[in-house]
This record gives structure tokens, sequence and C-alpha cells, in this order.
């Protein structure tokens, strides 16, 4: 089942930390410092992690979602975790 947004607030830290939900259950998400960067460049945007996650957040939690509903581990910080081919794949594919 798709996860979805649990609340508008996320945190900066090596990337961007944000909470989704599984029919309520809380899921902490993280896209990394490395994916925001190379995405921006695929998109030629020069400004910070937190601004290329705001333009492109529902990108970023649907990648999310699709992850955790595959089943990904979470990362060391217990986080599903969204990465730089994971957004490129995506990228391509639109």
């Amino acid at each position: 089942m798709p996860l979805t947004r649990m609340k508008d607030d996320y945190i900066i830290s090596d990337g961007v930390k944000f909470w989704m939900a599984d029919k309520g259950r809380p899921v902490l998400c993280r896209v990394t410092h490395e994916a925001l960067r190379d995405h921006a460049d695929r998109v030629r945007l020069n400004v910070a992690d937190e601004k290329v996650f705001e333009a492109y957040r529902e990108l970023i939690e649907q990648v999310a979602s699709d992850a955790y509903d595959a089943g990904a581990n979470v990362d060391d910080a217990g986080c599903v975790p969204v990465t730089s081919e994971a957004l490129d794949r995506v990228g391509r594919s639109s």
C-alpha cells in the first residue's frame, strides 16, 4: 500500500528526512544529499538541498513509497532511503 505524507515538516540531516505513513503508522524516509545534488544537476537547479526537496517533494515521496512497497531495507539511520539511482530511474521514465 502506498505511503502517504504524514507531516509537512522535514529535517535537514545528510540530505532530508521526512515522515510518511503506512495506514497511520509513521515511517521515516530520507533522500540523501547525493541524490538531491544529482537531481538538481539533472534539472539544472543551483539551490540548497531543502529547495530541491521542496520543488520535487511529490516525486521524492513517490520514490520513497515505491521503495517501501518493494520492501527496501532501511538505512543505518532507520529510514527508507531515496537514492540518486532511484530518482534517476524515475526521471528517465517520465
